[in-house]
């Protein structure tokens, strides 16, 4: 991969000052909302999320003390369904985490305190979200009417490669459901049946495509993105998250363009030749000029970019808020 193949690629992304908050006025009142900005630009990311421990996708509220794994019949096969809303949430908090600390180390205050500076208000989630960060322009927020509508991001749900019988601990695999105390047990009780609680889950090594696409980006939307991934994979996704969900994230590519294909079209293809099924398959259309598409030693120079747009990032909030001592991000 060129560098001028990235150039190309970073010229097609929005101008960092779209990030930048505007001021609201409502009567006497005057807050700071992330810009509803949105061009004619796009991202496609696209990849394979491997389990590397046990994962309990849950969507549902549980039974008794029972919980079963999301499941879905598709394309011939039984298999583990794992919603994008849960990926998204676990993902949002982890890039939250990302940005405080990107904050205290490039501006040497505390988060808190810089927050209510540059947003108007201190960051409480999910009460009390500014709407105004980067963090809540890329995600929104998430009460209705108060801004949810702003996200620029988009998942999609995603399913196991694998057939339910093989990736599943459940019943009837010969090892049956798991086992774990149930909450808030009485330890001066005796132990009986009604203490414990089974639940089924996914094993390690099972595979889930995902396409996120992220719509007006920016260069520190997309290196952002891929860092915070890093980090949710560690976290855990699912029910259990503590001690279960861990990831590993194979991003396979990063387009310019809108996907010409579905998580269905990599189910089938992963099913077929692996995680090389997907080579020379992916297909982009963009809305504006020819898509540009970066795979391996690309994605790593989009991730490295990160700490200097995030630098940009700071200059154009420094510059809003009236600091003449900032510089300002031109445009590219």
């Amino acid at each position: 991969m060129t560098n001028a193949t990235v150039s190309r690629f970073v010229e097609q992304l929005a101008d960092i000052g779209t990030l930048v908050p505007r001021e609201i006025t409502k009567g006497k009142t005057t807050t700071k909302i992330a810009r509803p900005v949105y061009t004619r630009q796009v991202v496609t990311i696209v990849g394979v999320k491997t389990t590397a421990s046990r994962f309990l996708p849950v969507s549902h509220a549980g039974y008794s003390n029972e919980t079963y794994v999301d499941k879905v019949d598709l394309l011939g096969k039984r298999r583990a369904e794992f919603i994008g809303r849960k990926l998204k949430g676990i993902e949002r908090r982890a890039h939250m985490s990302l940005f405080r600390q990107m904050t205290e180390a490039e501006s040497g205050s505390n988060w808190r305190e810089f927050f209510a500076e540059k947003f108007g208000k201190e960051c409480t989630i999910p009460d009390g979200l500014c709407i105004a960060c980067w963090n809540c322009t890329l995600f929104g927020g998430l009460e209705a009417g108060k801004g949810a509508t702003f996200s620029r991001i988009r998942y999609f749900d995603t399913f196991s490669v694998e057939d339910a019988a093989e990736c599943i601990q459940s019943d009837e695999s010969p090892e049956q459901m798991a086992i774990g105390n149930t909450v808030g047990e009485d330890l001066a009780v005796e132990r009986g049946e009604a203490s414990f609680h089974r639940y089924e889950y996914v094993k390690a090594g099972t595979r889930f495509p995902f396409i996120t696409i992220i719509e007006s980006p920016t260069l520190l939307d997309v290196a952002g993105y891929l860092a915070a991934v890093r980090l949710a994979d560690q976290h855990g996704y699912g029910k259990y998250s503590a001690n279960h969900g861990k990831f590993t994230t194979d991003f396979v590519a990063v387009s310019t363009g809108y996907p010409l294909f579905s998580v269905l079209d990599m189910l089938v293809w992963l099913e077929d030749g692996g995680s090389g099924g997907l080579e020379g398959r992916l297909r982009f259309e963009a809305a504006v000029d020819e898509p540009v598409t970066l795979s391996g030693s690309g994605l790593d120079e989009l991730r490295d970019r990160l700490n200097e747009e995030f630098k940009a990032y700071i200059a154009a909030l420094n510059v809003s808020s009236g600091d003449g001592g900032a510089r300002k991000r031109g445009a590219r």
